[in-house]
């Protein structure tokens, strides 16, 4: 026989998930920016989507470089904090590089600026990168947002 699950328990689960959901939606959308690298300044994009399963994914696109959907491996949020683990192959000129590092960010009180640190591990690590983002206006579905 089944046992039933307290209301107790779910009321608690419920509580105890809502602020890593509300944190999670914070992020969702559209953000482009930049970063200074020895005086060169990059244009990045951060793509966070809901999955139809729930789940939070995350891609970020090096415009200069035209390397596209770099894969965030981790995603983590925690209030107003995001912390991405990065660990993809990247294919710049035809050629395969592995990229490791981490993107340390934190949402604005607005909700419309990230401001973040890459440091970077491989394919050699780096001096820490300060990116500054800005939330896009919705795209249309299946869309990705233009570099400006």
């Amino acid at each position: 026989m089944r046992r039933a699950i307290p209301a107790l328990a779910i009321l608690v689960l419920l509580l105890w998930a809502t602020p890593a959901c509300f944190a999670q939606a914070q992020f969702l959308g559209e953000w482009s920016g930049t970063f200074d690298r020895g005086g060169q300044t990059g244009h990045l994009l951060w793509h966070v989507v809901k999955a139809a399963d729930g789940s939070v994914t995350a891609t970020f696109d090096n415009v200069d470089e035209g390397v596209l959907g770099i894969k965030v491996k981790t995603l983590t949020f925690k209030d107003a904090n995001v912390t991405a683990l990065i660990d993809d192959v990247i294919h710049p000129n035809g050629q395969d590089v592995s990229l490791a590092g981490t993107f340390t960010g934190k949402l604005s009180e607005d909700g419309n600026e990230v401001t973040a640190t890459w440091t970077q591990t491989q394919p050699e690590e780096q001096p820490a990168v300060d990116i500054v983002l800005k939330r896009e206006q919705a795209a249309p579905a299946g869309s990705s947002p233009q570099p400006k």
